[in-house]
């Protein structure tokens, strides 16, 4: 009964800085889904973004396929993503502001924004450089208005 006893402690011991740290973290997997999302954003942002400058040769199709990924990924922004407390400086690794949640409305209008913007990427990247510039020009705004009203910098 002894040997149980100090066998239950130990393993509670071992096993509660694990427990605190989730406890710590309720919004870990969702920041990370985030922070995933806006990354594969970037990428996808940066091969137009390279040819709209003419750092990368114009490729219809990769422009083609980069859009219709930036498409596909602002399709799926919502709020569901950010959950209430999920907010700088509440939660380790967000850079979500309060304001998300106090202007729902507005945030809910800038994805609206994004999900248009990338609507007409799609329907101008495969014709020519000067599509994927006005493309460009009209995401970078859409991101830009976002992250001004509801991002908080990195530091």
């Amino acid at each position: 009964m002894k040997r149980l006893f100090v066998l239950a402690a130990l393993a509670a011991t071992v096993s509660l800085p694990a427990l605190a740290q989730d406890a710590e973290s309720p919004f870990k997997d969702v920041i990370e889904a985030r922070h995933g999302l806006m990354l594969l954003m970037a990428q996808n942002l940066a091969t137009l973004g390279g040819m709209a400058k003419g750092a990368v040769a114009y490729d219809a199709p990769v422009a083609t396929r980069a859009a219709a990924n930036i498409a596909a990924l602002s399709s799926v922004m919502s709020p569901d993503l950010f959950p209430a407390g999920s907010d700088y400086p509440t939660a380790p690794d967000s850079f979500a502001l309060p304001a998300i949640w106090s202007d729902q409305a507005g945030f809910l209008a800038k994805i609206a924004d994004l999900n248009t913007a990338a609507a007409g990427m799609v329907a101008s990247a495969g014709t020519n450089v000067d599509g994927v510039k006005a493309g460009m020009a009209a995401l970078g705004g859409a991101c830009g208005a976002c992250h001004k009203a509801y991002r908080q910098p990195e530091e």
